[in-house]
């Protein structure tokens, strides 16, 4: 063999320049004196080629790592090229081993055998490992590319964006086009939300994004990946099938893996405001270690809440490889909220119109907790579980309800109810490569019991009226004291075996067959028990309004697909098969109620990256589900007098088909991003419900809702965000927007009801980042309209304008001034509603030598204008809704910050 002696001698000479590539030297030595030991004695042979692509632990390839082939006494050297592969020709040998290299990542040796008649070996996906000691970071100067689209992974470049002295990784998110972060530090992309963080492709404590993202620095972010996520296994085995969940992973700059973070808060203000709150993160590598604590009393969306909490989480590496986490959080949670509600129930002999007001007081106490430990070796991963749960609550709830129209009464209603919810869950997961590049399987049990205790006082005061309700006709006092007690118990396991074909002559090609089953048990059973004072005042169980009900649901699922896998194009088809079987009965009755159905669907998982800027992704997939307990009851559920719910032991499983078209396409200059996403589904069988007006004692009327199965329900829409920066980023404007059309089915007094929704949002944001002011501006408009084929009304509307302006100026080297304005303009709501112009303001000053603690005061609401409206729609309802929420006050404020990252 022919080999280049300088170019080997440059690189060791390269070697000696780095502390710790001695010892790398004498392994490349070592491995020659052996191979060279063993090669004597060896026959000629046909001349061998080995071919090869090099990973990093996120899947992401490596380019320009170093590569020595090590056969006999020859030593070849070579670098990955820009899609991580290599090869080597002319090898005469049976035995050879490789070493990769490359800075920030841990050595990779390992030697391999040929058979006797192979000419081609393929090594598929080498993975390196980072390396936790790293060198002085070291400066590149290059073109930076914003954005860059890899497969499942939209990755940005952190010092593209504009970044302050004291900005967190929330700000950061904030500049990304296609990613926005609510008032509450929830992030989204595409409509979705973020749902999972890691970093350095490590989970990160908790994995709560919200909470990270407002302690970690800005400055110390390299890259922020947005990756649609299928799970560690699939990860593993490649297999991607079904839908995926948003994983945010931070990629620090070199040195900052570890650190020391947390702070400590105090504030109090107008309207019994007040909040504690601290926190502490031991960080080193995959060491982590973490403790909050809070205490607070606010006013939000849900109305007036306390909370206390504190949680500890510990996550560490028992040995190589093995990763082992437990997280306990402890939550005490009081609410005291007003609910305004009005509701509009549409039906073929009328319309009744339901005024409600609901004062309610509720305590929670919370206990979680969950042990975690996990394998991901070369050939192996395992992962196992168990955490479990407990839920106490207690509600106090008074509401009155006026009723006219089709119906006319007042119902004045008390209801005190005590919880309680023990859970317990467990998993399994294993997975293994074989021998044969490319074969491997896996499989999982999961397994969950869990009961919900439920002990009701209800009292209710029934007033009839007359049809103009000038007349009271009756007032009727029921009290009643409803038991309920469901167990549910879940057992689900899967497994997984993916056979290579015949393999390309670029390394880079894989293609599959992939086998799955996948197996679920539902069982639950459900007690109720409903007792009522009699003549001398004691309880006596209505058997009527008691039951003993139980079902369970077996789901099958086989599935058998070809998976293709190249740099471009990533592809899996095929079809499953879902056979499923929902059996039922309840004490009393000895009819036993079976259905068995089979579904059959197609498997569609596409992937094409038409260059590096742009890619197209199509997923389809199909499932099956069971009913509620509280939909097969057949026992009158009255804790509503007005609306009795009445079960249907004879309902079948639905099964949803979906899909999801994206496109996504970035400028590789100035880093303009446009992503489009469609989606649709159709359901059939769905579960649905039929609300029916029976008459009561009086001859008057009242609602009754049962369930009945049903086609034609549907969904598409649309999302697309178009952003454009310019002026060197200072500046970046973006246009979003989403639009659906739904069609919801339900029935009305056994008459088939089609509501057709139609939902258009559309927005523009101008955002300005300079180093000491930041300005964001933006407008939005809703429109949501519905109609119901049973009614003959005008088409209900609502439409909203929302127009906000918010700045942050850094005055000097301490102070920091932010306003927020904006201003909402509704129409349609059938509740009264404002059009508020909301003012808020903040004052910030940094102190102390190391500027860790901030002193702010928060002005909320100047002008004292907020409301918070919902509207929802369900079945042949629309309901507006509108909470207490304390708007205007003033807050102060003291934060200490306590930071130390990186070893400096």
């Amino acid at each position: 063999m022919n080999t280049d002696d300088n170019s080997i001698a440059w690189q060791m000479v390269d070697f000696l320049k780095f502390p710790g590539n001695l010892a790398h030297l004498k392994c490349i030595i070592l491995l020659n004196a052996f191979w060279l030991f063993c090669s004597f004695g060896a026959d000629a042979q046909t001349p061998r080629k080995v071919s090869g692509t090099v990973i990093d632990s996120l899947k992401d390839i490596v380019s320009g790592a170093d590569v020595f082939m090590i056969a006999d006494k020859d030593t070849l050297t070579t670098v990955t090229d820009n899609r991580g592969r290599f090869s080597f020709g002319g090898i005469q040998t049976d035995n050879i081993s490789i070493l990769i290299m490359r800075v920030g990542f841990k050595p990779y040796t390992m030697s391999y055998q040929y058979r006797e008649d192979q000419l081609n070996l393929f090594l598929y996906s080498i993975m390196l490992h980072q390396e936790a000691n790293l060198l002085d970071e070291v400066i590149i100067k290059a073109r930076d590319k914003p954005i860059r689209i890899k497969a499942d992974t939209v990755e940005y470049n952190a010092s593209f964006y504009q970044i302050n002295e004291n900005d967190r990784v929330e700000d950061l998110l904030r500049q990304l086009p296609g990613v926005e972060v609510d008032a509450n530090g929830n992030a989204f992309t595409m409509g979705k939300p973020l749902q999972k963080l890691r970093v350095n492709g490590e989970d990160f404590f908790t994995n709560n994004v919200k909470d990270f993202i407002r302690q970690l620095p800005a400055g110390m972010i390299d890259k922020l990946q947005i990756i649609n996520d299928y799970g560690d296994e699939a990860n593993f085995t490649g297999m991607k099938n079904g839908d995926s969940q948003k994983m945010l992973n931070l990629v620090t700059k070199a040195g900052q893996n570890n650190g020391k973070f947390g702070n400590i808060a105090a504030s109090g203000g107008t309207d019994h405001r007040y909040g504690l709150q601290g926190n502490g993160n031991f960080w080193e590598g995959s060491k982590q270690i973490g403790l909050n604590s809070n205490s607070n009393n606010t006013s939000n969306d849900a109305g007036i809440n306390t909370n206390a909490g504190a949680g500890l989480n510990y996550r560490d590496k028992l040995s190589s490889g093995i990763t082992a986490s437990a997280v306990y959080n402890y939550a005490y949670i009081k609410n005291l909220s007003s609910l305004d509600n009005s509701i509009e129930t549409v039906n073929p002999g009328g319309t009744i119109f339901n005024k409600m007001n609901s004062d309610s007081r509720s305590t929670d106490n919370n206990n979680t907790i969950n042990f975690n430990i996990q394998s991901i070796a070369d050939k192996s991963y395992f992962q196992a579980s168990l955490g479990g749960s407990m839920v106490k609550r207690n509600r106090d709830a008074n509401t009155i309800s006026n009723q006219t129209g089709l119906i006319m009464q007042d119902l004045l209603s008390n209801t005190l109810s005590n919880s309680e919810t023990p859970n317990l869950n467990g998993n399994f997961v294993w997975a293994r490569s074989m021998q044969k590049l490319g074969r491997s399987m896996s499989g999982g049990v999961t397994l969950s019991t869990g009961i919900n205790q439920v002990e009701d006082d209800l009292g209710n005061r029934i007033s009839y009226y007359s049809q103009d309700k000038d007349v009271l006709l009756k007032d009727s006092l029921v009290k009643r004291f409803v038991e309920t007690e469901n167990r549910t118990n879940n057992v689900s396991a899967d497994f997984r075996y993916s056979e290579p074909l015949r393999a390309s002559l670029d390394s880079a090609v894989k293609q599959n067959i992939d086998f799955a089953y996948f197996f679920s048990f539902n069982k639950t059973r459900n007690s109720l028990y409903t007792r009522v004072n009699n003549s001398i005042g004691n309880n006596t169980v209505v058997d009527s309004l008691s039951s003993l009900y139980s079902s369970s649901f077996i789901l099958h699922r086989f599935a058998v697909s070809y998976r293709y896998q190249s740099k471009k194009l990533n592809y899996s088809l095929g079809v499953t098969a879902q056979p499923s079987q929902l059996t039922g009965q309840y004490e009393g009755n000895e009819t036993r109620i079976d259905h068995v159905e089979l579904n059959v669907s197609p498997i569609v998982n596409l992937n094409y990256a038409l260059s590096d800027w742009d890619n197209l992704a199509f997923v389809y997939g199909g499932a099956s589900t069971a009913p509620d307990f509280y939909q097969l009851q057949p026992v009158p559920n009255i804790t509503n007098l007005q609306n009795v719910i009445i079960g249907n032991p004879n309902l079948r499983s639905s099964f949803t088909h979906s899909g999801n078209l994206s496109f996504q396409h970035t400028d590789e200059d100035n880093g303009a991003t446009l992503m489009l996403a469609m989606n649709g589904s159709v359901v059939e069988d769905q579960v649905v419900s039929n609300v029916v007006l029976v008459k009561d004692t009086l001859n008057s009327l009242k609602q009754q809702t049962h369930f009945e199965n049903a086609n034609g329900a549907y969904q598409f829409g649309s999302t697309y965000s178009y952003a454009v920066p310019f002026s060197k980023n200072k500046f970046n404007l973006e246009l979003r927007g989403t639009w659906d059309y739904i069609n919801m089915v339900s029935f009305a007094n056994n008459v088939l009801n089609n509501n057709k929704n139609i939902n258009f949002s559309q927005s523009l944001k101008l955002r300005m980042n300079e180093r000491r002011l930041t300005l964001s501006s933006y407008a939005t408009y809703n429109y949501s309209s519905n109609r119901y084929s049973i009614a003959l009304l005008d088409l209900r509307n609502i439409e909203t304008w929302q127009f906000n302006v918010n700045g942050r100026l850094n005055v000097g080297k301490s102070w920091v001034v932010s306003t927020d304005m904006s201003k909402r303009v509704n129409s349609g709501y059938t509740i009264d509603v404002a059009d508020p112009l909301l003012l808020n303001f903040a004052l910030e000053k940094t102190m102390f030598k190391s500027r860790q603690a901030t002193v702010t005061l928060q002005a909320y609401d100047l002008l004292n204008q907020g409301n918070n409206l919902v509207r929802s729609i369900s079945d042949n309802s629309i309901t507006d809704s509108r909470y207490n929420q304390i708007t205007r006050y003033f807050l102060l404020s003291f934060n200490y910050r306590l930071q130390k990252f990186g070893r400096k």
